[in-house]
């Protein structure tokens, strides 16, 4: 066999290694594609979950007029929504207004880079 021939056996090994490794890649690619979808459509229905539930109670001791002793905090949240829903929720992914007054609150769960929900907190004295 001549320099040539193994020459040519060499290349047309590497192109078929990468061929191989190109089909690969796109059945990798196609996989995470697909992985990423399926988290955002959870995400999606998590958000419609949390915007149809109504508003959540939370109950703290009452002060003068509409204020309540300390806040509430994105744990009070996440501790009200695991026992509401069974849903377990990292309070990084909550955004809330400072609430240190009885009302209406409108709270944000950031559940995935495309998908926020809006969660409604009723604060009352008890």
């Amino acid at each position: 066999m001549s320099n040539a021939q193994t020459d040519e056996m060499f290349y047309l090994s590497l192109i078929m290694i990468v061929c191989c490794l190109s089909r690969e890649m796109k059945v990798e690619e196609e996989r995470i594609e697909a992985e990423k979808k399926r988290v955002k459509e959870e995400a999606l229905q998590l958000a419609r979950i949390f915007e149809t539930v109504g508003a959540f109670k939370v109950k703290r001791k009452g002060g003068k007029g509409k204020l309540i002793f300390g806040s509430v905090t994105a744990q009070d949240l996440v501790d009200i929504i695991k026992a509401q829903l069974q849903r377990d929720i990292d309070k990084r992914i909550v955004s809330l207004p400072e609430i240190r007054e009885t009302g209406e609150y409108i709270a944000e769960l950031k559940l995935h880079p495309d998908v926020t929900a809006q969660v409604r907190l009723t604060v009352f004295a008890n």
